[in-house]
């Protein structure tokens, strides 16, 4: 997928440098060319320019990108001024990072109903993981319904997946399990790979400490299940 990303601060840099490994052609635009020069070796492609011109935005390849993604979030005016004028450009797909209730509103108004504040969105995400131990990551599909990754509870290491209930006893639904590669694991970086429910029943895999659970369900089972 192609993606323009404006705004190379924390943000704008880390999703840049995360879309670029996983293989997008990604062009990160910054008004700063320090950033732009910091950048280049770890985003494909970066831009210095005036993100609040409407002519040096037109230079860049907006038809072709499948997202445009407004990363500013520390200067209110900037955001707004370069999300309008991408509007005005016909940029159809569009994300843009909003700092306050007041920005979003801003933006919503302008007809940015896509909008992230990842300061935010982090902060509920961490709070989940701070008082559900056992828990690496989550995602919320409601208040009370989540799919997690968590440890595999002390009871079932050294058994199989047909050795657990997960419905009946738990009721919680088994996804995936992860499993540590040990072969391209280092100690900066780890590789995980994920098998599915099907085909661990049929492999036979014998659970061990380091594995872990992708599994959906509501929070309170999901608790009482990882604190076996």
């Amino acid at each position: 997928m192609n993606f323009v990303i404006i705004g190379l601060g924390n943000f704008g840099a880390s999703l840049g440098k995360k879309l670029t490994a996983l293989g997008h052609d990604v062009i990160g635009v910054d008004k700063e060319l320090s950033k732009v020069e910091f950048f280049k070796d770890t985003i494909k492609n970066t831009v210095s320019m005036d993100i609040t011109d409407i002519h040096a935005l037109k230079t860049l390849p907006l038809k072709d990108a499948d997202m445009v993604v407004v990363c500013i979030g520390d200067d209110f005016g900037s955001s707004v001024m370069t999300t309008a004028l991408l509007k005005k450009l016909g940029v159809t797909n569009l994300y843009s990072r909003e700092s306050s209730l007041v920005h979003k509103t801003v933006l919503n108004s302008i007809g940015v109903m896509n909008t992230i504040n990842p300061e935010y969105e982090t902060a509920g995400l961490f709070a989940e993981k701070l008082i559900m131990k056992g828990v690496w990551s989550i995602y919320n599909i409601s208040d009370e319904i989540k799919i997690a990754e968590v440890s595999i509870p002390d009871e079932y290491i050294g058994k199989t997946i047909k050795d657990i209930d997960f419905k009946t006893e738990h009721n919680i639904k088994l996804l995936a399990l992860k499993q540590l590669d040990k072969k391209f694991s280092t100690p900066v970086l780890e590789k995980w790979n994920a098998v599915e429910k099907k085909d661990l029943e049929a492999a036979e895999v014998v659970l061990e400490k380091d594995m872990r659970f992708i599994v959906k369900g509501r929070k309170k089972d999901i608790i009482e299940f990882i604190s076996l």
